[in-house]
């Protein structure tokens, strides 16, 4: 078995040549430590299947995908970047801010109003749900910012706006006083400051936001006082320092020191179902088969008790006298003066009855139960 370096005199590396063994005999092995090139590489069947091509990543899917992330980041970064201006623009100058605040008083968030606020202040009445009662009352519309007044660090700004009562809408002028933090602009005072009294014994009845009227002063948020009567067919009259309306009281950032005197009345309502209780107990008594002694007696000598009997005439046409009586604020009065033609009966001289006719004057006086509207009774007299 002989060897031959092939390749030596070319200058390039030694290459072993393996020579063809000789017929029977094995093969020779390489030299040991040298590669050898394979001289007799292994054929595969012919039913063999062609092996898979090596896969590839698909450049332009990953470049597209690094592309739709960078949009992404771009449009991320720009909506942050408006909302982090918007945020800066609400709060860079004092109308912004002013108007932030009356439209989340519009809104009922007491959180979002006071968070404008140079130092917020704290109380019973100043949450959302006491908000939303006030916009039960009265709630926001047509908000205006007029215009600032700069003094350094310091502005004021002019808001109006209008409040819906349910008697009919009532114009607000009021000032916000704000002051200038870094490069940003806070409510100097988000409250008003208001102290009740009584007008009347009946004013027992009233109820601020669901609670009896406080001795001691209290902070509101600007808008309708939320004031209430019980029973709701009670309206609450309110005098305040500031003047206005008495069935419209509002409470405004100006109003620091505010005073209000607050009082009962009957609504509308409530006196017409006083007036046909009336009636319709006046048309029992005037009936032929009444004898109810409690009914009223024509205004002569010595009439019979229960005795009247005639036509039942109209209480609404004399304009009777309605009003709610002030000790113990659940009793209505009525009190007229009406003329009944009919029939009734009198004592004379020797107290014998006797029957008169004609048209005579009866002077009414019932009583009806707040609680109870529908219902009437004769008071004695």
């Amino acid at each position: 078995m002989t060897s031959e370096l092939g390749g030596a005199g070319a200058g390039g590396p030694p290459q072993w040549q393996v020579p063809e063994p000789p017929a029977g005999l094995p093969p020779v092995p390489p030299p040991p430590g040298w590669p050898a090139r394979q001289q007799h590489p292994v054929p595969f069947p012919p039913e063999a299947p062609a092996p898979p091509a090596a896969p590839y990543p698909d450049r332009r899917r990953g470049r597209g995908r690094w592309l739709l992330a960078a949009l992404l980041s771009a449009v991320l970064a720009a909506g942050l970047g408006l909302a982090a201006n918007d945020r800066y623009a609400a709060r860079s100058n004092p109308e912004s801010v002013a108007r932030a605040f009356f439209l989340a008083l519009a809104d009922g968030n007491a959180p979002a109003a006071l968070a404008v606020a140079d130092a917020p202040p704290r109380g019973q009445f100043l949450t959302s749900v006491v908000l939303r009662q006030q916009l039960q009352v009265a709630r926001f519309a047509d908000i205006s910012v007029l215009r600032a007044t700069r003094l350094g660090a310091r502005a004021t700004v002019e808001v109006r706006y209008q409040l819906l009562f349910g008697s009919g809408a009532r114009s607000v002028s009021d000032t916000a006083s704000l002051v200038r933090r870094g490069s940003s602009w806070r409510m100097s005072q988000v409250a008003g400051t208001v102290r009740f009294s009584a007008g009347s014994p009946a004013a027992g009845r009233v109820r601020l936001a669901g609670r009896a009227l406080p001795a001691a002063a209290v902070t509101l948020f600007p808008g309708a006082l939320p004031l209430a009567a019980g029973p709701a067919a009670l309206q609450v009259l309110v005098r305040t320092s500031a003047g206005g309306a008495e069935n419209q009281p509002v409470i405004r950032l100006a109003d620091t020191r505010l005073t209000a005197q607050a009082r009962v009345a009957l609504t509308p309502r409530l006196r017409e179902q006083a007036e046909r209780a009336t009636q319709t107990l006046l048309a029992g008594c005037l009936a032929p088969a009444s004898k109810d002694p409690l009914c009223p007696v024509p205004v002569s000598v010595r009439p019979v008790p229960g005795s009247l009997h005639g036509t039942v005439p109209v209480i609404a046409a004399v304009s009777p006298r309605i009003e709610l009586e002030q000790v113990g604020s659940g009793l209505i009065s009525v009190r007229a003066q009406v003329s009944v033609q009919g029939s009734w009966q009198a004592w004379d001289f020797e107290n014998q009855v006797v029957p008169r006719r004609g048209t005579v004057t009866v002077v009414l006086d019932a009583g009806v139960f707040v609680d109870q509207p529908t219902r009437a009774f004769w008071r004695p007299s």
